[in-house]
């Protein structure tokens, strides 16, 4: 299935820290992973740092990487869907869903993501190789 992309993606107002409401489970994601988050932070070169957390049995799971357009010239980009808020309200989370099913995605295996206790924004813990998704953000 064709994914459609968002068009005149303002880097800028798209930086900063998202929370997962909801995502189709990976088996690269810990199936009891909660307050999973996404940090987006903007290079001087154009290019987006990513850090993606969860937290799974105590521990923080985390991985690094670099998101850019796979055509620079192209003002298309494919996001997943996130909050800026740990909580969305239900009536938004039901009609993002019904979108998502209108577009024909299976939402019956949509996986809501419990947020029981966000960390502090500025939660660092030592690197304990927290192997789990990388989704993509940019390109095809």
């Amino acid at each position: 299935m064709a994914m459609q992309v968002v068009r005149n993606l303002d880097l800028e107002r798209y930086a900063g820290r998202w929370y997962e409401i909801a995502c189709f489970p990976s088996r690269f994601q810990p199936k009891t992973g909660t307050n999973t988050r996404a940090t987006y932070t903007l290079n001087p070169d154009g290019t987006v740092k990513v850090v993606n957390e969860t937290w799974a049995d105590g521990r923080r799971g985390h991985i690094e990487g670099t998101a850019w357009r796979a055509d620079p010239a192209s003002d298309e980009a494919k996001l997943k869907i996130l909050c800026r808020q740990p909580h969305m309200d239900e009536s938004v989370y039901k009609e993002l869903v019904e979108r998502a099913k209108e577009e024909g995605y299976d939402v019956s295996k949509l996986r809501k993501t419990a947020h029981p206790d966000p960390p502090p924004e500025s939660e660092q813990s030592p690197r304990d190789g927290g192997m789990w998704w990388v989704k993509s953000i940019f390109g095809k």
